[in-house]
């Protein structure tokens, strides 16, 4: 299940881009979550995106070589955002298990090439660490 709770926080995060002013209390309420682990690592993935936002898009603007911030597909970009946020702030979690998930969130909700945008990106950041 901790893939469909990452999926959920996906989409918390996805939601914030447009409205900033996002509740994230209850986020969990309209899921098909059972088990309180996975409502908990759910959350604490979104709480990590929200907390560490400004640090993590200047991340992504630093490895981003033909665009800018703003350019990107918001797909790409909260896909992005989660992700570094679990590989940054979430130890628990292997960085291939990151960013496998994070490729397969961009082939299910990105276009056809979102998916080698998003694994190059997190490579050239972990490259970087």
């Amino acid at each position: 299940m901790r893939k469909y709770a990452r999926e959920v926080a996906f989409c918390k995060v996805f939601e914030t881009l447009f409205n900033s002013t996002t509740n994230v209390d209850g986020i969990f309420d309209f899921t098909d979550l059972t088990k309180q682990e996975d409502i908990d690592f759910a959350n604490t993935l979104v709480k990590l995106a929200l907390d560490h936002h400004d640090e993590i898009e200047s991340l992504i603007s630093e490895n981003l070589k033909d665009y800018s911030l703003d350019r990107l597909y918001r797909v790409d970009r909260a896909i992005l955002i989660l992700a570094i946020a679990e590989l940054k702030y979430y130890a628990q979690t292997p960085e291939k298990v990151v960013i496998n998930e994070a490729v397969n969130l961009a082939k299910k909700y990105g276009t056809e090439k979102s998916y080698s945008f998003v694994n190059g990106v997190l490579k050239s950041i972990i490259e970087e660490k």
